[in-house]
């Protein structure tokens, strides 16, 4: 079965759908490499108007990178190497010049935080589970994701939530901030479309206008130098033996 599921619908909405249930959909390269595929299809495309990204089933939207793969990687550079992979697709994601939506159907953990931080919306199932967990395995955010959440949400939610490494509510992160609209448990793709519908009643270049507006902020050198130091610092702790004994304990369960 396709780690993907990729559809385009007539109002101009692309689904990408991370199709991993059974590693609680976690990022593997292949889905690194749809994903950026599909990012530049967006961006080229005006039949597009809005990317969804979502996860299948109705437990997880993303638990983040999938260890099994990458928990190979020991040095530092072998580190920075999927890191930075990752990294530059959330940077294309987060500066994509049209509106994208994390569909949050599940929990979401570790990178799968930083992939949804990307995106411009979040919507979330009420019951969903929200953990910048990066901390219990000894290593930070990885992808650009603290420096993206330092950005969208005020800096002591933020900072509390990359400390405390512990899962919070869909509630407490909406509070925050962070999710944009709460959605009931069943009927997640039609609420969101009706989310969407004002928007999708636009012109593909006025929504293209707005969205290059608010992300000319982040399209600059002294952001991407943030960004991209915030990956340098976690393939450092990637090599260290406290996160190599972390991941070990978490594979282990």
């Amino acid at each position: 079965m396709a780690d993907v599921l990729l559809e385009q619908d007539k109002d101009g909405i692309v689904w990408f759908t991370i199709n991993r249930q059974e590693k609680r959909n976690a990022i593997n390269y292949e889905v690194m490499d749809y994903l950026q595929e599909t990012i530049q299809m967006v961006e080229q495309n005006d039949d597009v108007k809005v990317l969804v990204i979502t996860g299948a089933g109705e437990k997880a939207f993303c638990s983040g990178g999938d260890l099994s793969s990458f928990h190979r990687l020991q040095t530092k550079e072998e580190a920075y190497s999927m890191l930075g992979k990752m990294g530059n697709i959330l940077y294309s994601l987060l500066t994509v010049s049209k509106p994208t939506v994390a569909l949050i159907n599940g929990t979401v953990i570790g990178g799968g935080c930083e992939l949804a931080t990307a995106c411009d919306f979040r919507y979330a199932k009420r019951s969903s589970k929200v953990g910048f967990i990066q901390g219990k395995l000894a290593i930070t955010t990885g992808w650009g994701g603290s420096t993206m959440l330092f950005e969208k949400i005020s800096y002591d939610h933020a900072l509390r939530m990359l400390l405390e490494a512990e899962p919070t509510s869909a509630e407490k992160m909406y509070e925050y901030g962070w999710i944009h609209s709460l959605l009931p448990e069943e009927g997640l793709r039609e609420e969101c479309k009706k989310l969407l519908s004002p928007y999708l009643s636009k012109s593909v270049q006025v929504l293209r206008a707005y969205k290059t507006a608010a992300v000319a902020k982040w399209k600059n050198e002294a952001f991407r130098a943030r960004f991209f130091a915030e990956i340098e610092r976690c393939s450092i702790l990637w090599e260290s033996p406290e996160h190599d004994e972390a991941v070990r304990a978490f594979l282990n369960k």
